[in-house]
């Protein structure tokens, strides 16, 4: 695809116009009624059709959509969950919801990986049920999914469609809101189970967006251009929420599109003069690697000035890669922008600094696994990418078991206290009593400090452990995903508990287009050798399964724990 440079008009508004603002609805109506026919939002698909948004076509929007779910029982408090793709209809729904009062609670639409829609229709059942949702807003489509189980997903629950939703000449009032109101629950993006609800207030989202806007220095003259979808806090807070109340137009893709069309996000940084964007590594991986040469004629990049890296680990040769693959098209290097942070604090924690290349640590797997000590090594070991410093209002500390804090370059559990975490997990006073304490959120990684930046090495239920050593897995990975014929960015890998040894194996699972046996045979060995060479460490189970093989969440992100529960019966003992 080849777009035309088409750069969207310049924001009149001015900066820092809604820092007076104590709640998101305040935010949007300052800035509907000083500027009402900016053109805030434009969506691109990718056969290139785009459609301009201004705020006062939102806000109207929502109005109607407002009325609509309060004359279907939406009460200030109650939920209403929204599943729909990106698009204008949800970005409607979801400000109609808080001009209501309502929580709003984004879901993804159903994978087209997932075979059995059953499956999907019972997991927002449970969602439903859970969250006592009020309202169920989706499109027509799905309709016979949630409404044909005789009542079984939606329960109480009433459900409301846009191709429902006539204009009304009596708007509902709009519902007063307080900083600690709650303006929306956000649900995990993973594939199994029910996901907890992670409930924020108004305060909690503007202190982040307030916090993502300084640390990326974020202004109205920057274009944010993204595909990330709505439903993850990614989307949802940094490719709507940041740009829309830092005053600088944004471009939304839809999801799939950019799926079926990876080049699709490159054309609209260079059609747009996009400055800003988000993604996780395996996007920028995809772009690095798939993406063929005869597709990038003409492109220029040169003003992506922020490549927000995150929500999954940054790896070293995805930077290295993707750095070196678009330089001949303008893409700097030290655009490349680590960034971590979690749905419980909203969504961004720390950054690494704007216009810096991204530093890279090869940490030496000895002192790592056996002593818990980032030692950096000039000979081969696990590479480990700086997730930058703490946004205003953060701070991290490095935790013992004990919770002792711990030195710098100490491994441990990461501590993270902010002005924007979450009030707690719908429902569940018990998980949210686990993780927040003091003010302090265990936020589940593991990672250590090094000269103020925090580095990132596995979540804690990742971890494989093998004689009371620790292994991060995405660092195996990364050497399954280089050898010839392992499809890259679809390998993971696991510890299995084996009653004999009384410890864990190591297990991979990793996709190949190969079919025959003996190719598939020697494609295994070459991964035992590969990781044995680069680690010392030997591989139990190789289990080489077709494209589609590997189980991933709604947002592309690797499910180890729904990948080894789909295959648990090849390493049983």
């Amino acid at each position: 695809m080849s777009l035309e440079r088409a750069p969207l008009p310049a924001s009149p508004v001015p900066p820092r116009l809604t820092d007076g603002a104590a709640t998101l609805t305040e935010a949007l109506a300052t800035l509907v009624e000083q500027f009402p026919e900016f053109p805030c939002l434009t969506l691109l698909d990718r056969r290139g059709r785009e459609q301009s948004i201004t705020l006062d076509a939102l806000w109207t929007r929502a109005r109607i959509v407002q009325t609509a779910l309060v004359g279907h029982g939406l009460r200030p408090g109650g939920f209403a969950l929204l599943v729909m793709p990106t698009g204008a209809e949800l970005l409607a729904a979801y400000v109609g919801v808080m001009l209501a009062g309502g929580i709003p609670g984004l879901v993804a639409t159903p994978s087209n990986r997932l075979a059995d829609r059953s499956i999907y229709a019972r997991r927002i059942g449970s969602i439903l049920r859970d969250a006592e949702a009020q309202v169920l807003v989706c499109d027509d489509e799905l309709v016979d999914l949630f409404a044909s189980a005789d009542r079984e997903v939606l329960g109480a629950t009433r459900l409301l469609t846009p191709s429902g939703i006539p204009p009304s000449a009596v708007l509902a009032p709009i519902h007063p809101a307080r900083g600690e109101t709650f303006v929306t629950v956000q649900y995990s993006s993973g594939s199994t189970g029910a996901p907890k609800g992670v409930l924020l207030t108004h305060r909690a989202v503007l202190n982040n967006v307030r916090a993502m806007r300084d640390g990326f220095g974020v202004t109205p003259a920057d274009v944010s251009v993204n595909w990330i979808p709505l439903y993850h806090d990614m989307g949802l807070v940094g490719a709507f929420l940041l740009p829309l109340l830092s005053g600088c137009p944004s471009v939304l893709i839809p999801t799939m599109d950019f799926m079926r069309d990876p080049a699709l996000w490159l054309w609209a940084v260079h059609r747009y003069r996009g400055t800003l964007s988000w993604a996780p590594n395996f996007a920028y991986a995809i772009c690095a690697s798939r993406v063929a040469d005869a597709e990038l004629g003409g492109l220029d990049l040169s003003s992506w000035r922020v490549a927000l890296n995150g929500a999954e680990p940054v790896l070293a040769p995805t930077i290295v890669a993707f750095a070196a693959r678009f330089a001949r098209h303008g893409f700097a290097p030290q655009a490349m922008t680590p960034v971590w942070g979690l749905a419980e604090n909203v969504a961004a924690a720390t950054v690494h600094p704007i216009g810096a290349a991204p530093r890279v640590e090869t940490l030496d797997r000895q002192a790592l696994a056996l002593r818990g000590v980032a030692e950096p090594t000039s000979a081969a070991g696990f590479a480990t990418v700086a997730v930058g410093r703490c946004l205003p209002h953060c701070a991290v500390e490095i935790r013992a078991d004990d919770g002792r804090v711990l030195p710098a370059r100490a491994v441990g559990a990461v501590w993270l206290q902010s002005n924007s975490l979450f009030e707690g997990y719908h429902r569940d006073a018990a998980a949210t009593a686990l993780v927040l304490v003091d003010g302090w959120l265990n936020t589940g990684d593991r990672g250590y400090l090094a000269d103020g930046d925090l580095f990132f090495i596995a979540r804690d239920k990742d971890l494989v452990v093998i004689g009371g050593e620790k292994y991060a897995p995405h660092d195996l990975e990364t050497v399954i995903n280089q050898v010839e014929g392992v499809r890259e960015g679809c390998a993971v890998v696991f510890g299995v508990l084996s009653e004999a040894r009384g410890t864990e194996d190591i297990a991979a699972v990793a996709e190949t287009k190969l079919t025959d046996a003996a190719a598939l045979d020697d494609l295994r060995q070459r991964i035992r050798a590969a990781l044995g060479a680069a680690t010392g460490l030997g591989l139990r189970y190789v289990l080489l399964v077709p494209p589609g093989g590997i189980e991933k969440t709604t947002s592309g992100k690797l499910a180890r724990r729904a990948t080894r529960a789909r295959y648990a019966d090849a390493f049983a003992e």
